[in-house]
Protein backbone atom coordinates (compact mmCIF):
# COMPACT_ATOMS: atom_id res chain seq x y z
CA UNK A 1 0.00 0.00 0.00
CA UNK A 2 1.15 3.36 -0.42
CA UNK A 3 3.38 4.95 2.13
CA UNK A 4 6.50 3.08 1.83
CA UNK A 5 10.05 4.83 1.35
CA UNK A 6 12.84 4.52 -1.15
CA UNK A 7 15.22 6.59 0.29
CA UNK A 8 13.37 6.84 3.63
CA UNK A 9 16.10 8.20 5.68
CA UNK A 10 16.46 11.26 3.17
CA UNK A 11 12.45 11.82 2.33
CA UNK A 12 11.91 12.28 6.04
CA UNK A 13 14.86 14.12 6.41
CA UNK A 14 14.37 17.35 8.78
CA UNK A 15 15.02 20.92 6.88
CA UNK A 16 17.73 21.83 8.58
CA UNK A 17 19.49 18.69 7.17
CA UNK A 18 18.39 19.73 4.01
CA UNK A 19 19.76 23.40 4.46
CA UNK A 20 22.72 21.60 5.40
CA UNK A 21 23.25 19.59 2.15
CA UNK A 22 22.84 22.98 0.19
CA UNK A 23 25.69 24.82 1.83
CA UNK A 24 27.58 21.38 2.09
CA UNK A 25 27.25 21.71 -1.74
CA UNK A 26 28.48 24.74 -2.78
CA UNK A 27 31.03 24.67 0.08
CA UNK A 28 32.55 21.27 -2.01
CA UNK A 29 33.58 23.25 -4.62
CA UNK A 30 30.44 23.35 -6.99
CA UNK A 31 30.85 26.78 -8.10
CA UNK A 32 34.35 26.01 -8.64
CA UNK A 33 33.61 22.97 -11.10
CA UNK A 34 31.06 25.28 -12.74
CA UNK A 35 33.24 28.38 -13.51
CA UNK A 36 35.52 25.82 -15.83
CA UNK A 37 32.39 25.64 -18.18
CA UNK A 38 31.62 28.59 -21.12
CA UNK A 39 28.68 28.42 -19.95
CA UNK A 40 29.47 30.60 -16.68
CA UNK A 41 32.89 31.46 -17.35
CA UNK A 42 32.99 35.28 -19.00
CA UNK A 43 29.54 36.08 -17.28
CA UNK A 44 31.05 35.16 -14.28
CA UNK A 45 34.09 36.74 -14.56
CA UNK A 46 32.82 40.35 -15.89
CA UNK A 47 30.23 40.12 -12.73
CA UNK A 48 33.21 39.87 -10.05
CA UNK A 49 32.05 36.30 -9.02
CA UNK A 50 34.66 34.76 -6.86
CA UNK A 51 34.09 31.34 -6.51
CA UNK A 52 35.48 30.67 -3.18
CA UNK A 53 33.37 33.08 -1.79
CA UNK A 54 30.06 31.32 -2.12
CA UNK A 55 30.03 28.74 0.54
CA UNK A 56 26.32 29.33 2.14
CA UNK A 57 23.21 29.86 -0.02
CA UNK A 58 22.72 33.32 1.28
CA UNK A 59 25.87 33.86 -1.37
CA UNK A 60 24.64 32.87 -4.04
CA UNK A 61 22.61 36.36 -4.36
CA UNK A 62 26.27 36.91 -6.15
CA UNK A 63 25.75 35.05 -8.77
CA UNK A 64 24.15 36.02 -12.08
CA UNK A 65 20.73 34.00 -13.34
CA UNK A 66 20.56 32.36 -16.29
CA UNK A 67 17.86 31.13 -18.56
CA UNK A 68 16.75 29.03 -21.19
CA UNK A 69 18.19 31.74 -24.06
CA UNK A 70 21.42 31.75 -21.99
CA UNK A 71 21.68 27.88 -22.76
CA UNK A 72 20.52 28.23 -26.46
CA UNK A 73 23.14 30.96 -26.76
CA UNK A 74 26.40 28.96 -25.10
CA UNK A 75 25.51 26.20 -27.37
CA UNK A 76 25.34 28.37 -30.07
CA UNK A 77 28.34 29.90 -29.03
CA UNK A 78 30.95 27.55 -27.74
CA UNK A 79 31.68 23.98 -28.62
CA UNK A 80 30.17 21.12 -26.43
CA UNK A 81 33.65 20.66 -24.79
CA UNK A 82 33.74 23.92 -23.95
CA UNK A 83 30.48 23.91 -21.91
CA UNK A 84 30.81 20.34 -20.15
CA UNK A 85 32.11 20.41 -17.01
CA UNK A 86 32.77 16.51 -17.01
CA UNK A 87 33.61 13.85 -19.72
CA UNK A 88 31.12 11.14 -18.58
CA UNK A 89 28.12 11.94 -20.77
CA UNK A 90 26.07 8.92 -21.71
CA UNK A 91 23.04 10.04 -23.82
CA UNK A 92 21.86 13.55 -24.56
CA UNK A 93 18.21 14.97 -24.11
CA UNK A 94 16.37 18.10 -25.82
CA UNK A 95 13.98 20.02 -25.03
CA UNK A 96 10.45 20.89 -27.12
CA UNK A 97 11.97 23.91 -28.61
CA UNK A 98 9.30 25.34 -28.34
CA UNK A 99 10.32 28.98 -27.36
CA UNK A 100 13.39 28.94 -29.56
CA UNK A 101 15.99 26.19 -30.62
CA UNK A 102 15.53 22.89 -28.56
CA UNK A 103 18.50 22.99 -25.29
CA UNK A 104 20.66 20.47 -25.77
CA UNK A 105 21.40 18.55 -22.26
CA UNK A 106 23.85 16.00 -21.35
CA UNK A 107 23.22 13.03 -18.79
CA UNK A 108 26.18 11.17 -17.37
CA UNK A 109 26.47 8.16 -14.90
CA UNK A 110 25.14 10.49 -12.21
CA UNK A 111 22.27 12.07 -14.25
CA UNK A 112 21.11 8.99 -14.78
CA UNK A 113 21.50 7.98 -11.43
CA UNK A 114 19.63 10.66 -10.53
CA UNK A 115 16.55 10.25 -12.97
CA UNK A 116 16.35 6.25 -11.36
CA UNK A 117 16.42 7.11 -7.73
CA UNK A 118 13.57 9.84 -7.79
CA UNK A 119 11.55 8.12 -9.96
CA UNK A 120 11.95 5.00 -7.54
CA UNK A 121 10.93 7.14 -4.24
CA UNK A 122 7.76 8.34 -6.26
CA UNK A 123 6.60 4.49 -7.30
CA UNK A 124 6.93 3.73 -3.86
CA UNK A 125 5.18 6.86 -3.15
CA UNK A 126 2.08 6.08 -4.35
CA UNK A 127 2.19 2.12 -5.00
CA UNK A 128 3.60 1.64 -1.99
CA UNK A 129 4.96 -2.35 -3.39
CA UNK A 130 6.70 -2.06 -6.28
CA UNK A 131 7.20 -5.63 -6.64
CA UNK A 132 5.67 -6.64 -10.04
CA UNK A 133 4.14 -3.19 -10.96
CA UNK A 134 3.63 -3.11 -14.39
CA UNK A 135 2.92 0.50 -15.79
CA UNK A 136 1.29 1.40 -19.52
CA UNK A 137 3.68 4.39 -20.34
CA UNK A 138 2.62 7.00 -23.20
CA UNK A 139 6.13 8.35 -24.30
CA UNK A 140 7.46 10.98 -26.66
CA UNK A 141 9.86 10.40 -29.37
CA UNK A 142 13.68 10.76 -29.30
CA UNK A 143 15.48 12.79 -28.14
CA UNK A 144 13.04 14.08 -25.54
CA UNK A 145 13.34 12.94 -22.08
CA UNK A 146 10.18 11.16 -21.57
CA UNK A 147 11.20 8.67 -23.93
CA UNK A 148 14.60 7.62 -22.76
CA UNK A 149 13.61 7.88 -18.57
CA UNK A 150 10.71 4.37 -18.89
CA UNK A 151 14.41 2.87 -20.90
CA UNK A 152 16.29 4.16 -18.12
CA UNK A 153 14.60 3.34 -15.06
CA UNK A 154 14.23 -0.06 -16.32
CA UNK A 155 17.73 -0.78 -16.95
CA UNK A 156 18.16 1.18 -13.16
CA UNK A 157 15.98 -1.35 -11.83
CA UNK A 158 17.25 -4.46 -13.36
CA UNK A 159 20.58 -4.06 -11.78
CA UNK A 160 18.69 -2.77 -8.18
CA UNK A 161 17.11 -6.09 -8.49
CA UNK A 162 13.34 -4.17 -8.59
CA UNK A 163 11.03 -5.86 -10.88
CA UNK A 164 8.86 -3.33 -12.71
CA UNK A 165 7.12 -4.08 -16.36
CA UNK A 166 6.61 -1.21 -18.82
CA UNK A 167 4.61 -1.36 -21.77
CA UNK A 168 6.11 1.77 -23.57
CA UNK A 169 4.45 2.80 -26.49
CA UNK A 170 4.18 6.24 -28.35
CA UNK A 171 1.56 9.44 -27.58
CA UNK A 172 0.98 9.05 -31.09
CA UNK A 173 -3.14 7.72 -31.18
CA UNK A 174 -2.55 5.44 -33.97
CA UNK A 175 0.45 4.08 -32.04
CA UNK A 176 -1.42 4.29 -28.76
CA UNK A 177 -4.32 2.47 -30.26
CA UNK A 178 -2.13 -0.30 -31.35
CA UNK A 179 -0.86 -0.98 -27.78
CA UNK A 180 -3.91 -1.27 -26.33
CA UNK A 181 -4.73 -5.25 -27.32
CA UNK A 182 -1.94 -5.84 -25.29
CA UNK A 183 -2.47 -3.46 -22.81
CA UNK A 184 -6.16 -4.83 -21.95
CA UNK A 185 -4.20 -9.10 -22.26
CA UNK A 186 -1.97 -7.47 -19.41
CA UNK A 187 -4.03 -4.74 -17.86
CA UNK A 188 -1.36 -1.88 -16.13
CA UNK A 189 -1.40 -0.77 -12.56
CA UNK A 190 -0.38 2.62 -13.51
CA UNK A 191 -0.88 4.57 -16.45
CA UNK A 192 2.04 7.22 -17.33
CA UNK A 193 1.01 9.86 -19.94
CA UNK A 194 0.32 13.49 -20.39
CA UNK A 195 -2.86 14.14 -19.21
CA UNK A 196 -4.47 14.92 -22.83
CA UNK A 197 -3.65 11.96 -24.58
CA UNK A 198 -4.96 9.67 -21.66
CA UNK A 199 -8.14 11.09 -21.92
CA UNK A 200 -7.76 11.05 -26.38
CA UNK A 201 -7.23 7.45 -25.56
CA UNK A 202 -10.31 6.82 -22.92
CA UNK A 203 -11.96 8.38 -26.24
CA UNK A 204 -10.69 5.49 -28.83
CA UNK A 205 -11.64 2.98 -26.41
CA UNK A 206 -15.08 4.25 -25.78
CA UNK A 207 -15.52 5.10 -29.67
CA UNK A 208 -14.37 1.87 -31.02
CA UNK A 209 -15.36 -0.78 -27.92
CA UNK A 210 -18.35 -1.70 -30.28
CA UNK A 211 -16.67 -2.52 -33.13
CA UNK A 212 -13.78 -4.31 -31.50
CA UNK A 213 -16.47 -6.66 -29.77
CA UNK A 214 -18.25 -7.53 -32.82
CA UNK A 215 -15.57 -8.07 -34.31
CA UNK A 216 -14.32 -10.58 -31.72
CA UNK A 217 -17.51 -12.30 -31.81
CA UNK A 218 -17.26 -13.17 -35.75
CA UNK A 219 -13.73 -14.83 -34.87
CA UNK A 220 -14.96 -16.37 -31.66
CA UNK A 221 -18.21 -17.29 -31.46
CA UNK A 222 -18.58 -18.21 -27.99
CA UNK A 223 -21.17 -16.95 -25.13
CA UNK A 224 -18.14 -15.63 -23.35
CA UNK A 225 -17.59 -13.22 -26.68
CA UNK A 226 -21.39 -12.76 -27.20
CA UNK A 227 -21.53 -11.38 -23.77
CA UNK A 228 -18.69 -8.71 -25.06
CA UNK A 229 -21.32 -7.71 -27.30
CA UNK A 230 -24.21 -7.58 -25.55
CA UNK A 231 -22.62 -5.17 -22.80
CA UNK A 232 -22.04 -2.91 -25.34
CA UNK A 233 -25.35 -2.49 -26.19
CA UNK A 234 -26.37 -1.91 -22.33
CA UNK A 235 -23.52 -0.05 -21.04
CA UNK A 236 -21.31 2.74 -22.13
CA UNK A 237 -17.94 0.91 -22.24
CA UNK A 238 -14.92 3.10 -20.97
CA UNK A 239 -11.23 2.38 -20.71
CA UNK A 240 -11.41 1.37 -16.70
CA UNK A 241 -13.52 -1.59 -18.19
CA UNK A 242 -10.81 -3.00 -20.45
CA UNK A 243 -7.61 -1.26 -18.87
CA UNK A 244 -8.46 -1.19 -14.93
CA UNK A 245 -5.25 0.87 -14.44
CA UNK A 246 -5.57 1.68 -10.24
CA UNK A 247 -3.49 5.21 -10.48
CA UNK A 248 -2.12 7.15 -13.06
CA UNK A 249 1.08 9.73 -13.27
CA UNK A 250 0.70 12.63 -15.06
CA UNK A 251 3.37 15.15 -16.28
CA UNK A 252 3.42 17.99 -19.23
CA UNK A 253 0.66 20.44 -18.20
CA UNK A 254 -1.20 20.82 -15.43
CA UNK A 255 -3.49 17.86 -14.23
CA UNK A 256 -6.09 20.32 -12.63
CA UNK A 257 -8.61 19.95 -15.48
CA UNK A 258 -7.95 16.54 -16.20
CA UNK A 259 -8.74 15.61 -12.62
CA UNK A 260 -12.28 14.60 -12.90
CA UNK A 261 -12.54 13.86 -16.42
CA UNK A 262 -9.52 11.23 -15.61
CA UNK A 263 -10.86 9.35 -12.77
CA UNK A 264 -14.17 9.09 -14.61
CA UNK A 265 -12.84 7.36 -17.79
CA UNK A 266 -9.88 5.46 -15.84
CA UNK A 267 -11.17 4.78 -12.42
CA UNK A 268 -8.07 5.80 -11.45
CA UNK A 269 -6.30 7.69 -8.91
CA UNK A 270 -4.58 10.66 -10.10
CA UNK A 271 -0.92 11.69 -9.24
CA UNK A 272 1.02 15.00 -10.81
CA UNK A 273 4.25 14.97 -11.56
CA UNK A 274 6.66 17.54 -12.48
CA UNK A 275 10.04 17.33 -14.23
CA UNK A 276 12.10 19.59 -16.57
CA UNK A 277 14.71 18.09 -19.03
CA UNK A 278 17.48 20.49 -18.27
CA UNK A 279 17.42 18.80 -14.69
CA UNK A 280 16.86 14.67 -14.57
CA UNK A 281 14.87 14.70 -11.14
CA UNK A 282 11.16 13.88 -11.01
CA UNK A 283 8.80 15.47 -8.50
CA UNK A 284 5.45 13.77 -7.26
CA UNK A 285 2.32 14.22 -5.26
CA UNK A 286 1.94 12.05 -2.53
CA UNK A 287 -1.17 10.47 -1.58
CA UNK A 288 -2.37 13.17 0.45
CA UNK A 289 -3.00 15.37 -3.10
CA UNK A 290 -1.74 18.20 -0.68
CA UNK A 291 0.84 19.84 -3.64
CA UNK A 292 4.06 17.74 -5.14
CA UNK A 293 7.05 17.26 -3.05
CA UNK A 294 10.01 18.62 -4.65
CA UNK A 295 13.15 16.95 -3.77
CA UNK A 296 15.41 19.48 -2.05
CA UNK A 297 18.16 17.07 -1.44
CA UNK A 298 18.38 17.03 -5.38
CA UNK A 299 19.09 20.64 -5.88
CA UNK A 300 19.39 24.45 -4.38
CA UNK A 301 15.51 25.93 -5.18
CA UNK A 302 14.94 29.51 -4.73
CA UNK A 303 11.58 31.60 -5.64
CA UNK A 304 11.37 34.97 -6.91
CA UNK A 305 8.69 36.03 -5.60
CA UNK A 306 5.58 37.34 -7.46
CA UNK A 307 6.37 41.03 -6.29
CA UNK A 308 9.70 40.86 -7.68
CA UNK A 309 9.03 39.59 -10.91
CA UNK A 310 6.51 42.75 -11.12
CA UNK A 311 9.34 45.32 -9.78
CA UNK A 312 11.50 43.19 -13.52
CA UNK A 313 8.68 43.98 -15.39
CA UNK A 314 7.86 47.64 -14.65
CA UNK A 315 10.99 48.70 -13.52
CA UNK A 316 13.92 46.52 -15.00
CA UNK A 317 15.33 45.79 -11.91
CA UNK A 318 17.05 42.49 -10.90
CA UNK A 319 14.78 40.21 -9.09
CA UNK A 320 16.05 39.15 -5.49
CA UNK A 321 15.29 35.55 -4.98
CA UNK A 322 13.98 33.81 -1.65
CA UNK A 323 15.27 30.28 -0.77
CA UNK A 324 12.46 28.04 -0.91
CA UNK A 325 12.53 26.46 1.73
CA UNK A 326 12.73 29.98 4.01
CA UNK A 327 9.90 31.10 2.02
CA UNK A 328 6.59 31.19 3.61
CA UNK A 329 3.46 28.97 2.72
CA UNK A 330 1.47 30.94 0.28
CA UNK A 331 4.37 32.49 -1.44
CA UNK A 332 3.85 32.50 -5.62
CA UNK A 333 6.71 33.59 -7.67
CA UNK A 334 8.96 31.63 -10.25
CA UNK A 335 11.11 28.59 -9.17
CA UNK A 336 14.95 29.26 -9.75
CA UNK A 337 17.59 25.97 -9.14
CA UNK A 338 21.01 25.21 -8.51
CA UNK A 339 21.86 22.17 -9.60
CA UNK A 340 25.09 20.19 -8.80
CA UNK A 341 25.11 17.47 -11.49
CA UNK A 342 28.03 16.33 -12.97
CA UNK A 343 27.97 16.82 -16.95
CA UNK A 344 26.34 20.52 -16.33
CA UNK A 345 25.59 21.62 -12.99
CA UNK A 346 22.91 24.56 -13.40
CA UNK A 347 23.26 27.81 -11.67
CA UNK A 348 20.51 30.07 -10.49
CA UNK A 349 18.74 29.05 -13.54
CA UNK A 350 15.32 30.79 -13.85
CA UNK A 351 13.27 28.06 -15.18
CA UNK A 352 10.07 30.20 -16.10
CA UNK A 353 7.98 28.13 -13.92
CA UNK A 354 5.01 29.53 -11.71
CA UNK A 355 4.75 27.70 -8.60
CA UNK A 356 2.78 28.44 -5.54
CA UNK A 357 4.30 27.21 -1.99
CA UNK A 358 1.80 24.70 -0.38
CA UNK A 359 3.21 24.00 2.59
CA UNK A 360 6.72 23.16 4.73
CA UNK A 361 5.84 20.94 7.53
CA UNK A 362 6.12 17.40 7.55
CA UNK A 363 3.49 15.63 5.29
CA UNK A 364 0.80 13.61 6.29
CA UNK A 365 2.71 10.80 4.32
CA UNK A 366 5.42 11.07 6.49
CA UNK A 367 7.67 13.24 4.10
CA UNK A 368 9.33 16.65 4.66
CA UNK A 369 10.57 18.10 1.40
CA UNK A 370 8.30 21.43 0.60
CA UNK A 371 4.92 20.94 -1.46
CA UNK A 372 4.35 23.29 -4.20
CA UNK A 373 2.28 23.37 -7.05
CA UNK A 374 3.28 24.64 -10.83
CA UNK A 375 0.25 26.80 -12.30
CA UNK A 376 2.20 28.33 -15.67
CA UNK A 377 4.71 29.34 -17.44
CA UNK A 378 6.29 33.25 -17.96
CA UNK A 379 7.95 32.83 -21.00
CA UNK A 380 6.82 33.18 -24.35
CA UNK A 381 4.68 30.56 -24.73
CA UNK A 382 1.09 29.42 -25.75
CA UNK A 383 0.16 26.49 -24.04
CA UNK A 384 -2.50 24.15 -24.92
CA UNK A 385 -1.08 21.74 -22.79
CA UNK A 386 1.05 18.85 -24.85
CA UNK A 387 0.64 21.26 -27.44
CA UNK A 388 2.35 24.39 -27.61
CA UNK A 389 4.08 26.89 -29.53
CA UNK A 390 5.23 30.57 -29.34
CA UNK A 391 3.43 33.42 -29.31
CA UNK A 392 5.89 35.35 -32.02
CA UNK A 393 5.34 32.35 -34.08
CA UNK A 394 1.73 33.56 -33.99
CA UNK A 395 2.68 37.02 -34.70
CA UNK A 396 4.33 36.46 -37.30
CA UNK A 397 1.72 34.32 -39.01
CA UNK A 398 -0.46 37.33 -38.67
CA UNK A 399 2.01 40.04 -39.76
CA UNK A 400 2.07 38.24 -43.04
CA UNK A 401 -1.72 39.20 -43.77
CA UNK A 402 -2.02 41.65 -46.57
CA UNK A 403 -4.60 43.93 -48.69
CA UNK A 404 -8.08 42.44 -47.73
CA UNK A 405 -6.30 40.22 -45.02
CA UNK A 406 -4.39 42.72 -43.41
CA UNK A 407 -4.85 42.03 -39.16
CA UNK A 408 -4.56 45.74 -37.19
CA UNK A 409 -4.71 43.72 -33.97
CA UNK A 410 -5.28 40.37 -32.24
CA UNK A 411 -6.02 38.66 -28.96
CA UNK A 412 -6.22 34.86 -28.27
CA UNK A 413 -8.19 33.64 -25.66
CA UNK A 414 -7.67 29.87 -24.25
CA UNK A 415 -10.79 28.33 -23.19
CA UNK A 416 -11.67 24.85 -21.74
CA UNK A 417 -14.52 22.77 -22.66
CA UNK A 418 -14.86 20.18 -20.30
CA UNK A 419 -11.12 19.37 -20.45
CA UNK A 420 -10.14 20.26 -24.11
CA UNK A 421 -8.68 23.55 -25.04
CA UNK A 422 -9.99 25.74 -27.24
CA UNK A 423 -8.33 28.63 -28.94
CA UNK A 424 -10.48 31.90 -29.96
CA UNK A 425 -8.59 34.32 -31.83
CA UNK A 426 -10.21 38.02 -31.68
CA UNK A 427 -9.14 40.20 -34.60
CA UNK A 428 -9.46 43.68 -35.13
CA UNK A 429 -9.69 43.87 -39.13
CA UNK A 430 -7.16 46.72 -40.71
CA UNK A 431 -8.64 49.95 -42.31
CA UNK A 432 -9.90 48.55 -45.81
CA UNK A 433 -9.85 44.87 -45.12
CA UNK A 434 -12.75 42.66 -45.87
CA UNK A 435 -13.68 40.80 -42.51
CA UNK A 436 -15.07 37.62 -43.99
CA UNK A 437 -11.75 37.85 -45.68
CA UNK A 438 -9.53 38.35 -42.84
CA UNK A 439 -11.12 35.55 -40.68
CA UNK A 440 -11.11 32.90 -43.27
CA UNK A 441 -7.00 33.44 -44.20
CA UNK A 442 -6.40 34.07 -39.90
CA UNK A 443 -7.97 30.70 -39.87
CA UNK A 444 -5.51 29.38 -42.36
CA UNK A 445 -2.42 30.82 -41.31
CA UNK A 446 -3.55 29.62 -37.39
CA UNK A 447 -3.77 25.73 -38.41
CA UNK A 448 -0.63 26.44 -40.49
CA UNK A 449 1.13 26.17 -36.91
CA UNK A 450 1.99 22.46 -37.19
CA UNK A 451 2.13 22.02 -33.36
CA UNK A 452 -1.48 23.26 -33.03
CA UNK A 453 -2.78 21.32 -36.60
CA UNK A 454 -1.67 18.24 -35.27
CA UNK A 455 -3.33 18.93 -31.92
CA UNK A 456 -6.32 19.47 -33.55
CA UNK A 457 -5.94 16.82 -36.22
CA UNK A 458 -5.79 14.08 -33.18
CA UNK A 459 -8.42 15.35 -31.23
CA UNK A 460 -5.91 17.19 -28.27
CA UNK A 461 -6.76 20.96 -28.83
CA UNK A 462 -10.65 21.81 -29.97
CA UNK A 463 -11.27 23.79 -33.87
CA UNK A 464 -10.07 27.58 -33.13
CA UNK A 465 -12.62 29.95 -33.62
CA UNK A 466 -12.20 33.28 -35.28
CA UNK A 467 -14.23 36.09 -34.69
CA UNK A 468 -13.97 39.67 -35.62
CA UNK A 469 -14.32 42.65 -33.73
CA UNK A 470 -14.05 45.94 -32.94
CA UNK A 471 -12.63 46.15 -29.66
CA UNK A 472 -9.96 43.78 -27.80
CA UNK A 473 -10.48 42.90 -24.03
CA UNK A 474 -8.64 45.26 -22.21
CA UNK A 475 -6.99 43.02 -19.74
CA UNK A 476 -3.29 44.14 -19.16
CA UNK A 477 0.37 42.52 -17.73
CA UNK A 478 1.69 43.66 -13.91
CA UNK A 479 3.08 46.43 -16.05
CA UNK A 480 0.35 47.45 -17.22
CA UNK A 481 0.61 46.49 -21.14
CA UNK A 482 -1.61 44.65 -22.72
CA UNK A 483 -2.32 40.90 -23.09
CA UNK A 484 -2.25 39.35 -26.42
CA UNK A 485 -3.19 35.77 -24.65
CA UNK A 486 -5.65 35.55 -22.06
CA UNK A 487 -6.07 31.53 -20.40
CA UNK A 488 -9.27 31.33 -19.16
CA UNK A 489 -9.06 27.72 -18.36
CA UNK A 490 -7.52 28.63 -15.06
CA UNK A 491 -9.32 26.41 -12.21
CA UNK A 492 -9.03 26.51 -8.37
CA UNK A 493 -7.05 23.74 -7.33
CA UNK A 494 -8.37 20.62 -5.29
Amino acid sequence: MPGAYAEQDIECAPLGRLRGMHDAALAGGLIHRAMRSALYHRVWTEAGVAPEAIRRVDDLQRIPYITGGTLRDAWESYAPDEILCSNDVRVWFATSGTTGAPKWTPYGRAELDLLQRTALRDFYMCVGDVTGLRCLVFATPAPFISDGAGYFNLFGQIRRGIRIEYLLTSYAPEQARAALGLAAARPPYAIIAFPSLAMRVAEIIADEAPAAARAAFRQDRTLRALAGVVATRVMRITARHVLRPRIGVFAGEALTPFRDPLRRAYGLDPFELYAMTEFPCFHLDCPEHAGMHFWTDTCIPEVLPQAELSREEHDGIVPRAVPLLDAPPGTTGELVITTWTAALPLIRYRTSDLIDIVGLERCGCGRTHPRVRIHGRRDDLINFGLIRFSTMELENRLQSLTGPSAVSSWQLHIVREDYRPRPILFIIPAAGADPARTAADARDRLLDIVALRLGVDNGLVLNPEIRIVDRLDDERTWSGKPKRIIDRTAVAQP
